[in-house]
């Protein structure tokens, strides 16, 4: 169990990681405690509690009320031991204090976003995928605001990438199995109690699974029942704490095909214009270069159209479809990157993806300097 701790040691890879999350941490906490709290993220407050007979709400996130109440909870207990200063300073909670679960949620994403692109592609592609994470506008927005987009991003990028680490794990013995099992069905059960129809994900990781264990596929299928067990016991819980699914299970699970689905497929514009080039760049350098095109690369690749693409499908769940797949692309880029940075043209593809990244962060703070006047997302 401690063999993993004793291995990990703090050099200059992750103190400039760290140094990145940080960046990420401030701009979220100057976000969070610039806007005031919009009537939907109060909501999502209100519908943690247990509901009274007749009292409906428009949200359907279990998970998301859960953590948005529970902090409120907490804030009313430390009002009860806290000191007067401290309890006058409680009794109208910060709205940066409301929303800072949320925020805890993007910087824990941020890290598992490194932790995977660099054992993927190693340091550099690891640097550019989380420098891309900690100046894209669009994630510090959904970290800072209280929501189910962070936490179904968090979700799913840790389902996805726990699922094909465990694929790889079921060709070793039974015994390292349990604690994978417990780790994908946390994922699974976290997605489920955010948003129901994230199911439609665990089919997807289901199906890298499959593609990764040609020969273990009976074991598969034991591995993801008990993970799909565990996530629906969680799921049974964030229902019962929230008091209910909110909306009907029909309108959460009811496809509704519209012409916004096609208009998604240019999710990355969200992000701004430094992101779509990258984004264009890094695809023809994908499709023109055979080296460029292996699991690493199309695996988030896919993730990142399907997760937006298949959200699109159920307009009622009314959350912020391209947001859900930009931590992919920016593993992606960031694969990509690694690729051409071992190249003979290593000095201009540095000097390009610097650059890139210092106009990508001037861009997000002038934008996040304009949504702090606004009260709504």
């Amino acid at each position: 169990m401690l063999g993993p701790l004793r291995e990990f040691r703090i050099g200059r890879p992750q103190i400039f990681a760290g140094l990145l999350l940080l960046a990420f941490l401030l701009q979220c906490l100057w976000v969070a405690g610039s806007r005031k709290i919009s009537d939907l993220e109060y909501e999502y407050i209100a519908s943690g509690h247990r509901a009274m007979p007749g009292q409906q709400f428009r949200v359907s996130s279990p998970a998301t009320s859960s953590i948005a109440a529970l902090n409120l909870r907490f804030t009313a207990a430390l009002r009860n031991v806290a000191p007067p200063t401290i309890k006058s300073a409680l009794a109208i909670p910060r709205p940066w204090l409301l929303r800072l679960p949320f925020v805890a949620f993007g910087v824990w994403l941020g890290g598992a976003l490194w932790w995977v692109a660099r054992r993927l592609f190693g340091n550099e592609g690891g640097y550019v995928a989380l420098a891309l994470y900690c100046f894209s506008p669009a994630m510090v927005m959904v970290s800072s605001n209280i929501g189910p987009e962070i936490i179904l991003v968090w979700s799913i990028f840790g389902m996805i990438y726990t699922a094909i680490g465990v694929a790889h794990t079921v060709y070793a013995s039974p015994r390292k199995w349990a604690p994978r099992i417990v780790l994908l069905g946390i994922s699974i059960g976290v997605c489920l109690s955010t948003v129901l129809w994230s199911f439609t994900l665990v089919l997807l990781a289901f199906a890298f699974m499959l593609y990764l264990t040609p020969s273990r596929r009976g074991a598969v299928l034991v591995v993801l029942g008990g993970a799909s067990a565990i996530g629906l016991c969680i799921l049974g819980y964030f229902g019962w704490l929230a008091g209910g699914m909110g909306l009907g299970l029909r309108t959460m699970i009811t496809p509704q095909p519209t012409l916004n689905m096609v208009a998604n497929l240019g999710f990355a514009l969200v992000d701004g214009y430094v992101l779509v080039a990258l984004l264009v760049f890094a695809l023809a350098a994908y499709g023109s270069w055979p080296r460029a095109r292996y699991f690493g690369n199309t695996a988030p690749l896919i993730a990142s159209f399907l997760t937006v693409l298949l959200f699109a499908l159920v307009p009622a769940i009314h959350i912020w479809d391209p947001a859900l797949g930009l931590s992919f692309i920016f593993v992606f880029i960031g694969g990509v990157a690694a690729d051409l940075l071992e190249t003979q043209a290593r000095p201009s593809f540095a000097f390009f993806f610097v650059t890139a990244v210092l106009v990508k962060a001037i861009f997000s703070l002038v934008v996040l300097g304009r949504w702090t006047h606004q009260n709504f997302l």
